[in-house]
This record gives C-alpha cells, sequence and structure tokens, in this order.
C-alpha cells in the first residue's frame, strides 16, 4: 500500500478520534492532587481546552464535605480564574455531601436531608458570590440523581418540589445531573426528569457508556425516551473496579455525537487526550 495512502488513512482516524471528544461543555472534577499543578500548566490546560471546541466548563463542586480546596484564595479558585482569562465560561458547582450515598436511600430522613443539602448550595453559592474573584453563567448541584435512590413516586415527587423550591432561592440558571439503574421504565425515568426540568433546572443525563451500569439496548431505551431540553454527558471513560468496589477509571473516547437535539457534553476534563497533567501522580484524595 502506498506510504500516502497510510498517512492519510491514520489522518482520518485521529480526526475521528478527535471528534469524538469535541463538545461545547466539558465536565471538571477537583480533585486534591490538582493543587500540585503550577499556574503555567493550568493556562497551558484550559489553553488547549479552548482550543479543541470548549466554551463552558461545568466545575462538579467547589466544597465536599470540610475540602474547599483552598477557598476563595486557594489553588482551585486561582486555576478558574485563569480558565475565564483564556475564555471559558464556568458553571460553578456548589457543595457535595461526602455522606450522599451512604444517607440516602432512608426514606424515613430523606425530606430534612435533602432540604439541608439544598440549603447548603444556597449557602456555598452566596459564599462564592461574595468572596471568590469569578464571574459564573451558571450553578450546578453536585448531587446526581438516580432510579435507584429515587425508584419511589413519592420521594420523587417530594424532590421535584424541594427542587422548585430551591430554584427561587438560588441564582439561576442552575444545572444537576442524572443516571440510569434500570429502576423505573424509560418513560417513567423521562417523565421525571421533564418534571424537573419544568421545576427550573437544566439536567443532564449520564450516558452511561463509561460507567457500563445497563446493558447497551436498555440503555438507548432511556437516551432515546429523553426530550430534546435533556442534556447528554458523554462519558470518556472505561470503568475498571467492580460495582461494589471504590470507582475506578481509565480514560476512553466517547460514544460519537449523535445528531440529535440534545444539548451535548463530556465527562470529563481529566479523560481529555490533551490533560495529561491532570493524571499524573497518584490518585490521592476525591479520585474518580
Amino acid at each position: 500500500m502506498p506510504v500516502g495512502t497510510v498517512a492519510a488513512a491514520d489522518d482520518s482516524l485521529l480526526t475521528r478520534a478527535a471528534e469524538a471528544y469535541r463538545s461545547e461543555t466539558l465536565f471538571y472534577q477537583p480533585q486534591n492532587r490538582d493543587a500540585s499543578l503550577s499556574g503555567q500548566q493550568w493556562q497551558t490546560l484550559w489553553r488547549r481546552t479552548r482550543e479543541n471546541g470548549v466554551d463552558t466548563l461545568i466545575v462538579q463542586w467547589t466544597q465536599y464535605g470540610e475540602e474547599t480546596f483552598g477557598g476563595a484564595d486557594g489553588w482551585l479558585s486561582s486555576a478558574l480564574v485563569d480558565a475565564e482569562r483564556q475564555g471559558l465560561e464556568l458553571i460553578i458547582g456548589l457543595y457535595q455531601d461526602p455522606e450522599y450515598y451512604e444517607t440516602l436511600p432512608d426514606n424515613a430522613r430523606f425530606r430534612h436531608y435533602w432540604y439541608q443539602q439544598l440549603a447548603k448550595a444556597h449557602a456555598r453559592q452566596q459564599q462564592i458570590q461574595r468572596q471568590w474573584p469569578l464571574t459564573p453563567v451558571g450553578w450546578y448541584l453536585p448531587e446526581e440523581l438516580d432510579d435507584w435512590l429515587f425508584r419511589e413516586p413519592g420521594v420523587r415527587q417530594e424532590l421535584t418540589r424541594q427542587l422548585a423550591s430551591a430554584s427561587q432561592q438560588l441564582t439561576g440558571p442552575l444545572h444537576l445531573s442524572m443516571f440510569s439503574g434500570g429502576f423505573v421504565t424509560p418513560g417513567v425515568y423521562a417523565a421525571w426528569a421533564e418534571d424537573i426540568t419544568e421545576s427550573g433546572w437544566q439536567v443532564w443525563w449520564q450516558d452511561d457508556e463509561g460507567a457500563r451500569n445497563l446493558d447497551p439496548p436498555m440503555r438507548q431505551g432511556y437516551r432515546d425516551a429523553l426530550s430534546c431540553r435533556i442534556g447528554v454527558v458523554r462519558e470518556a471513560f472505561a470503568r475498571t473496579s467492580a460495582t461494589e468496589s471504590d470507582f475506578q477509571a481509565m480514560p476512553a473516547r466517547p460514544r460519537q455525537r449523535g445528531s440529535d437535539c440534545h444539548p451535548d457534553a463530556v465527562f470529563s476534563l481529566r479523560y481529555m487526550p490533551w490533560a495529561e497533567a491532570l493524571r499524573q501522580g497518584p490518585p490521592g484524595a476525591l479520585a474518580q
């Protein structure tokens, strides 16, 4: 085979691979080990992120339990200031309770627990607005929703009621994400996502291509049931840990972006080919 033909074929493969990662919206999950990056490394990372077509960065959280990543004058705040200087718009994540999945599904405590989490989200938003030198274009609630924790209709209804109330208290636009475990039908799941959207939130659905909780036909069934208003988060990782174990994953090419009507995002920056600096060194705390 002529050398030129081989090169052309390789270029085509590389182009298709690059296109799989391309999205206007990208998630970033802060981890403690990221504090080791220098200012120059952050600037390079954000520049390359912009060069790869990203306009908006969804920062998954700015507080994880007692961990605030240095606060208003810390490394995370400084890195996000650099991101804005490189032209990225920021959707800022709020407070994540490390005990979220251990506390739920305690339905007896659910109503009060969620009230507490939304109150902490409100307090965190006000703190960032007062103290952090950022100009966010939106806000993200880190607690992810799924159809196992919220499989009972009454619990889903109470959650939606509280989210609607919170949307009147929090400064918008507001975002949250969901994933599917196959515990309710696609139709019920899609209707739930639509109810949350109506309550004042942009809903993002995680496509399960990396987590692999569902088999492919079921995964596609949930995707097909969603309305056009629900965003799709394409997972750019492959899970390497067992379902019962602590989550571990490696970078993997996400599913090719579809030609459908859904808003598109990719999870996450750490798995991107140009983000090698975020994958160096030991995983440390908050590793996913």
